[in-house]
């Protein structure tokens, strides 16, 4: 199965979504909260500020948002513009309405109108065959509000595909995975916030396992938790950070292909494969004496996660389907002789 997400992510934006983990807060005049709006049917994932509250999925296309006053809202939705062309929809769009702002670029427009008193402001883009909107409308005393969070939320959409029906990802990894390498892995460096202990992670953590790194400061592979400092030195990659280039492709390994033989042409390429078990540790280097790592979950699905590190060699990211969904547990940076 492979599946592709287009990070759509506007360059004129000079706002970044930093770190999101299920909720954030930013600097702005108010302390301004967020979370995941995730459209399963369409397969994209967006950001909302929780000062706006979701109406549910009256249709399937999408949510609207709607603030205490009743009349400010967003909306995101899904939507074939009955198969116009970017520039078609563009110039439909503007028709009737007294825009004051407009902007069309190779794969977005842009456009901002008055109704009544209130501002409009609609961001369409184009791909996979498809149009996905942001429409903003706010009353004048919430300007100050919708102009802070604009510009996160519309850097924060991320369509990865035509959408997925649910038996095509029945345990919810995929999703989860996008999700996790939104947060925690591009524009990142995950060494740093395994180290620093960055809360950015802590929603992807197990209580139960905790996270522990696999090492190798010679011959032979170790593991190493949050007690010893996650084997890290002051040798270790705390600098690299991943950019997508503006898409991100997520690839179940080949049967009887090996990691090694991976080769990331771009770092927005990633791989996954089910396992039976993680790797075992050496507990005697005299002896080569290994013990088997035990879970707390036993029978529990196991995914390894195949990025690249800043050679474009292969990095190991474990993940354990727990009662409360997937959660982070190794990272493997000795693959390969790395």
């Amino acid at each position: 199965m492979k599946i592709k997400a287009q990070l759509l992510l506007v360059g004129l934006m000079m706002f970044s979504v930093a770190c999101l983990s299920n909720k954030k807060q930013t600097s702005y005049e108010e302390d301004i909260t967020y979370d995941y709006y995730r459209n399963d049917h369409y397969g994209y994932t967006v950001v909302y500020p929780l000062f706006l509250l979701p109406e549910g999925e009256g249709r399937e296309e999408g949510q609207t948002f709607v603030a205490d006053d009743g009349i400010s809202n967003m909306q995101v939705y899904r939507t074939d513009k009955a198969g116009l062309s970017l520039e078609e929809a563009y110039r439909k769009d503007i028709e009737g309405r007294n825009v004051s702002e407009k902007q069309l670029e190779k794969n977005f427009y842009r456009m901002v109108w008055k109704e009544r008193q209130n501002t409009c402001m609609q961001y369409t883009f184009w791909g996979y065959e498809s149009f996905h909107e942001l429409k903003f409308t706010y009353t004048p005393q919430n300007a100050s509000r919708f102009g802070a969070v604009i510009p996160v939320v519309v850097e924060s959409l991320m369509v990865d595909g035509l959408g997925r029906e649910e038996d095509e990802d029945p345990d919810g990894f995929i999703s989860f995975l996008f999700e996790f390498l939104d947060v925690c892995f591009y524009e990142k460096n995950l060494n740093r916030l395994i180290r620093d202990h960055d809360p950015c992670l802590s929603p992807y953590i197990d209580p139960q396992m905790g996270l522990q790194r696999y090492y190798a400061p010679g011959v032979f592979v170790y593991l190493a938790g949050s007690d010893r400092n996650f084997g890290f030195d002051e040798y270790g990659d705390f600098t690299f950070e991943p950019c997508a280039g503006g898409e991100i492709s997520v690839t179940e390994l080949p049967d009887g292909k090996s990691a090694c033989e991976l080769e990331f042409d771009n770092e927005g390429e990633v791989y996954y494969e089910s396992v039976e078990k993680v790797p075992d540790v050496v507990v005697n280097a005299e002896t080569l004496e290994t013990k088997p790592v035990v879970l707390p979950y036993s029978d529990a699905q196991i995914r390894v996660v195949y990025v690249p590190n800043k050679h474009h060699s292969p990095v190991a990211l474990y993940f354990v389907l727990t009662p409360d969904g997937w959660k982070f547990v190794f990272i493997d940076d000795t693959l390969c002789g790395a």
